[in-house]
């Protein structure tokens, strides 16, 4: 068979002579025709990187598509053949449109192109971490260690050096893993099984200890859960029995103990449908992607449920999570973090016009500020705001002069200092220690250190041999190894002491914490004194030629004072991991939605993400304490609405029209659904 062969037309190749007789219009012509090619084969490149990547993302939903299957199998197999491939169809279709929106997302126009900015970041996030050089760190870790403990006292640093290696607690050498012991012999019974069996028990969650729930099951359980709430939503509509006492006017109407309710008079979707939908916008699924079939099923306008929603937000879950802030304003310890979420309104694109938004706030990147209580709290609490930019002024906005902390954790970004000066008082600043710890790794990981010492040509002795000279001239690389192997002996102390009940030792492990940091401080002062450059006003920067090694100097120098406050109190942590990992579940989403298209809907999430965390961490069933708090709020906002109408003459006959919340939760009492207080309430009831 002759094969037909589709290529692109080469460009013509010409030699020296036939330049020297080009034209210089001709060569110009020539040399831009050139760099064109050139950007076009890189854009297909990068086009094939993201391709690739989102090919994973596909994956998940073919095994979701399978784990459906499996699960409603009695039910699917019950359906004639032609509704069996009526539904198979359709849901390849659901398939295939996911697909299609990651290639739109690749070519398509306007707000829903990935930029180049966006596609670079991507492919850089997906080259690994200092992780792949974990055997080269620990050998070079045991190295130093012997050579420092054979190193004269009259070497520089050698005090320092010597006070780190002989510190007891565990250094990085120590988390070498044991042999692997080859391939072993599969048990022939496990092949034979595919399926998990009936009778197994549900599993639980390692962190929370909650039942776990299949993720493919979640839009299942809306739905079946939806129709008989909505006929019950109908039923209420139609018929309010209102009470009004004849004393004083005060009306009440009665509520049905199993009936829903709207988020507003004049809204058609159930709260507790809008809860569970809003729970999986925490869980990380979109919107769209919950409520795509529900509309469907239910007749639903395009913007119906994304509508309700948002009055569920702005009407009851705003008020909650200001509450939620008041609390956090006392805490002794705030934990500040920031994280990148485009919205494209801010940003001049999308959806929203362009009008809305003056041209001077217009920014290219937004940011949501995660705040959250250190662990030692008694009240744990996390909320997120939303950031039109990350400056000084608008992290400055939301951490206010009524914030009562005494200790700001955060990464070492400069504008918390600024907003720290702004606030004055004797406030102090802790600086990330992980932070700093990665400046260090990343300094040893582009450097030709590793490498050298973990060739295999070279013995134990030439290694030896090599790692003293390095450390007898106090050479950079080995004063950022053993700093690093300062910190891990670090971190091991902190995890005894949180282990640990008495006092006394408690206190031991921190002085040994405080030792080890005094001897890190020195080793990097000696080295910034030689290869970083001190300016007037007191600040370091990297030296001429100085690399990362002279860049992770000068950061610990410039916050050489805020990595030791935790030193001073037990309850300020030594790093912000913790709110990191508290606003993980915003980020998975990200990657889900890529951004959001207003500043009102943003602050929706926002305030979403802050209760469903804070609730977390005390204990608390998100959807259940969500429930009884908006029956409350929804009553007696109901109630003060009937009162008032009443009193100006309105027909009883006739229904409320949309209720004012804004006024209506004047008088609420909020404080019974402060965490701490509803857990009280609940034990003693």
């Amino acid at each position: 068979m002759n094969s037909v062969r589709h290529s692109q037309p080469e460009s013509k190749v010409f030699n020296k002579k036939q330049l020297k007789n080009l034209s210089q219009e001709e060569l110009i012509e020539l040399v831009l025709k050139t760099e064109k090619e050139k950007e076009e084969i890189q854009a297909r490149f990068r086009g094939l990187s993201t391709i690739v990547i989102n090919a994973f993302h596909n994956c998940k939903e073919v095994a979701l598509l399978a784990d459906k299957y499996l699960i409603a199998e009695d039910k699917w197999m019950g359906l004639a053949i032609e509704q069996q491939i009526s539904h198979m169809l359709e849901s390849l279709r659901v398939l295939a449109e996911n697909s299609s929106s990651q290639f739109q997302a690749l070519l398509g126009k306007g707000s829903e192109k990935i930029g180049r900015a966006e596609v670079d970041k991507e492919l850089k996030e997906n080259k690994g971490s200092w992780v792949n050089g974990s055997k080269e760190l620990i050998e070079a870790t045991r190295i130093v260690d012997q050579v420092v403990k054979s190193l004269p006292e009259n070497t520089p640093l050698a005090g320092e050096f010597k006070s780190i290696v002989n510190e007891p607690a565990a250094s990085i050498a120590a988390l070498e893993k044991k042999p692997s012991l080859g391939r072993q012999k599969v048990n022939p019974k496990v092949r034979e099984r595919t399926v998990v069996p009936a009778s197994d028990k549900v599993p639980h969650c390692k962190g929370c200890t909650e039942e776990m729930v299949k993720l493919s099951s979640f839009v299942e359980t809306i739905r079946r859960k939806t129709l008989p709430k909505l006929n019950n939503l109908e039923a209420l509509s139609q018929r309010q029995d209102v009470y009004v006492c004849p004393k004083c006017g005060q009306a009440h109407v009665r509520l049905p103990v199993d009936a829903e309710h709207p988020v507003n008079c004049a809204r058609t979707v159930g709260t507790s449908m809008l809860l569970e939908l809003a729970m999986g916008l925490y869980s990380g699924i979109p919107l769209y992607r919950q409520i795509k079939e529900l509309q469907q099923k239910l007749c639903l306008g395009h913007d119906t449920v994304s509508y309700n929603l948002h009055d569920l937000a702005r009407f009851y879950l705003h008020p909650l999570a200001l509450l939620y802030e008041s609390s956090l304003k006392k805490a002794d310890v705030l934990i500040a973090d920031e994280t990148v979420f485009p919205v494209l309104e801010a940003q001049g694109r999308g959806k929203c016009a362009k009008e809305r938004m003056n041209e001077s706030k217009l920014r290219k990147q937004n940011y949501l500020l995660a705040l959250t209580t250190a662990a030692s709290a008694p009240e744990q609490i996390f909320i997120l705001k939303y950031l039109p930019s990350r400056s000084a002024q608008a992290i400055g906005s939301q951490i206010t002069s009524d914030f009562q902390f005494n200790t700001l954790v955060t990464d070492g970004y400069s504008a918390y200092e600024t907003v720290l000066q702004a606030l004055g008082g004797e406030r102090k600043h802790q600086s990330c220690l992980i932070h700093y710890r990665r400046k260090l790794l990343s300094a040893l990981l582009s450097s030709s250190l590793l490498k050298e010492l973990h060739q295999s040509a070279l013995g134990e002795k030439e290694k030896l041999k090599q790692m003293k000279i390095r450390v007898q001239q106090a050479e950079p690389g080995s004063c950022v190894l053993i700093c690093v192997e300062a910190l891990s002996k670090l971190y091991n102390l902190q995890e005894a002491i949180s282990k640990e009940v008495s006092q006394r030792k408690q206190e031991e492990y921190r002085r040994r914490q405080n030792s080890l940091l005094t001897a890190v401080d020195k080793i990097m002062s000696y080295q910034a004194d030689k290869i970083c450059i001190k300016t007037q006003s007191g600040l370091y920067k990297k030296g001429v030629g100085g690399g990362l090694y002279s860049a992770a100097f000068a950061y610990y120098m410039n916050l050489r004072n805020e990595f030791k406050v935790f030193i001073d109190d037990f309850k300020v942590p030594a790093d912000s991991n913790l709110v990191e990992s508290r606003l993980r579940p915003v980020t998975v989403l990200r990657k889900n939605i890529w951004y959001k298209q207003s500043v009102e809907y943003a602050v929706d999430m926002c305030d979403i993400s802050s209760i469903f965390k804070t609730l977390e961490l005390n204990g608390i069933a998100p959807v259940e304490y969500l429930k009884k708090y908006c029956r409350s709020v929804y009553g007696h906002v109901l109630d003060k609405a009937w009162t008032e109408a009443l009193k100006d003459g309105h027909d009883k006959t006739k229904k409320i029209g949309s209720l004012d919340f804004k006024h209506g939760l004047e008088d609420y009492d909020l404080k019974p659904w402060l965490p701490s207080t509803y857990k009280q309430l609940q034990a003693e009831s």
